[in-house]
């Protein structure tokens, strides 16, 4: 049984102040690597007089089995890439987790920051988070790697059934090993039945570097993936993030919606950037957002305030009926004032 123990209130101001939860923290779980010349956190903590039996672990999955929900129980996550063989299913309600390494999430080939990986074939999720009112920050979370083991039913780095999280400074890698860029089903970030309100600041969804390239006119980094029967994924905002993508066939999208109603009520894109890297920059793209079904989605809004797109010739292909629902506020020959427009080429 973890017991509980006196926490140091600099700790709990600083936890505050990250995720502005108040003051009704729980208790606090540490993750490092083993202490090393290049990882000294764990040897830190336990000078610091954290109790390594009750309270440190190597891996987050141990740490997130131990944390109790309803609790605000925060996991702070120390430098390192941390592997993990099965999906985090992530289903307690008011649960946390922080990484230690700064907000700056971007990575180098083979030193990520505080990253969470897999590469085991047929982990569906690294992160599948079911719980409702968590909040991850300066986190990264891939799903499989160049040459490795994953497969097309690795499906996503993140994916989503719950409502009302909170991402902060979190990239989100998928579609990394061949047989992902392959399969149309494989994503980045994933929002399945029952999802709503994800509320995304200053984060990075997919990626342009290693990995190969996209082809398939079926897949997005981002996935609206709802079945048309369950409950709609209904509304989230995404406030300065950045979508990355790599594709050389003109027709690969960076966001897919799946189904008539996968997506409901009104999704804002605030200040966001769309990039698509065809190899030296040799072409384009025919447009950033994209659904496989005929006549439009039933009644959601996308709304795009003050976004830009590069390597793309347009925001949604024509026939789409997209004034159902891609609307901005980029000029347009038929925009004035403060009004949204359809979106177009």
């Amino acid at each position: 049984m973890i017991k509980k123990r006196n926490l140091d209130p600099s700790l709990i101001q600083w936890i505050m102040t990250v995720t502005g939860l108040g003051p009704g923290i729980g208790n606090i779980f540490y993750v490092a690597p083993a202490s090393s010349s290049t990882s000294q956190y764990r040897t830190h903590w336990q000078e610091m007089g954290v109790e390594k039996d009750h309270y440190i672990y190597d891996a987050p999955s141990k740490a997130y089995a131990d944390m109790t929900g309803d609790r605000n129980d925060v996991m702070l996550v120390a430098p390192g890439i941390y592997t993990e063989t099965a999906s985090i299913d992530w289903a307690k309600d008011h649960t946390h987790a922080i990484g230690l390494g700064g907000p700056n999430v971007m990575t180098r080939e083979g030193k990520p920051n505080c990253c969470i990986y897999t590469d085991t074939a047929a982990v569906d999720y690294t992160i599948h988070l079911t719980g409702d009112f968590c909040q991850f920050h300066n986190l990264q979370v891939q799903n499989g790697d160049t040459g490795g083991s994953a497969t097309g039913d690795n499906l996503s780095a993140v994916g989503i059934a719950g409502y009302g999280n909170y991402f902060k400074s979190v990239m989100m890698r998928g579609i990394n090993s061949a047989a992902q860029i392959a399969d149309a089903e494989c994503s980045s970030l994933e929002f399945g039945d029952g999802s709503g309100e994800s509320l995304f600041d200053d984060c990075i969804i997919g990626q342009n570097g290693y990995g190969g390239t996209r082809t398939s006119t079926s897949q997005g980094h981002l996935n609206w993936k709802n079945t048309d029967t369950a409950p709609s994924s209904e509304g989230g905002t995404f406030n300065r993030c950045k979508f990355l993508s790599r594709a050389a066939t003109a027709g690969v999208p960076m966001v897919i919606q799946t189904k008539q109603n996968s997506i409901d009520k009104v999704w804002l894109f605030d200040n966001c950037v769309f990039s698509n890297y065809w190899v030296n920059w040799a072409d384009q793209c025919n447009y950033v957002f994209h659904h496989l079904i005929g006549g439009g989605p039933a009644t959601v809004q996308v709304l795009l305030k003050d976004c830009i797109a590069r390597g793309y010739d347009a925001w949604v292909v024509a026939g789409e009926a997209s004034g159902n629902w891609i609307h901005t506020n980029q000029p347009a020959s038929n925009g004035a004032g403060g009004l949204t427009v359809e979106a177009n080429a």
